[in-house]
C-alpha cells in the first residue's frame, strides 16, 4: 500500500502539470489574448504601455538581475549564441529551439529529477526513523 503512495507522489507532477495547462488553455479569454493589450501610461506603476513602448519607471529588481548587462541580458545573449550554433542559417529559429529546449525541457526535467531525489531521500529518512524507534 505505502509503495503505491510513493509511486503516486512520483507521477503526480506528470499528470497535474498537463492537466493545469489544459485547464488554463480551455478557459479561453481573458487568459488567452489575441493581441497585446493597449493601456495608457500610468506615472506610479507599470502598465502594458511599459511593455509595449519601454519603461521609464524606477526598476524594482536590481540591474544585476533585470538589466541587459545582468543575468537577464546574459541569458538572452547565451540563448542567441546557442541558437546561432544550432541553426547557423536561421539564428532566430535556433534561438527559439534553444529557448524551448532549455526552459520547456531541460529546466523542468531537472526540477522533476530533483523532486524524485527529494522523495527518495524522504522515503529513506522515514525508513531510518522507523528502524530507530
Amino acid at each position: 500500500m505505502k509503495r503505491h503512495v510513493w509511486f503516486l507522489l512520483a507521477i503526480a507532477p506528470l499528470a497535474l502539470v498537463p492537466a493545469a495547462f489544459t485547464a488554463v488553455l480551455a478557459t479561453g479569454s481573458p487568459v488567452l489574448r489575441a493581441a497585446i493589450p493597449i493601456e495608457a501610461h500610468a506615472r506610479d506603476h507599470c502598465t502594458w504601455h511599459c511593455h509595449n513602448h519601454g519603461c521609464s519607471h524606477a526598476p524594482s529588481l536590481p540591474l544585476a538581475l533585470a538589466g541587459d548587462g545582468g543575468l537577464y541580458g546574459k541569458t538572452i545573449a547565451g540563448l542567441k549564441a546557442a541558437g546561432k550554433a544550432v541553426v547557423p542559417s536561421a539564428p532566430h529559429v535556433g534561438y527559439g529551439v534553444v529557448n524551448l529546449a532549455l526552459f520547456c525541457v531541460a529546466w523542468p526535467g531537472l526540477m522533476y529529477a530533483l523532486y524524485l531525489v527529494a522523495l527518495s531521500q524522504r522515503r529513506k529518512l522515514l525508513a531510518l526513523r522507523r528502524g530507530a524507534s
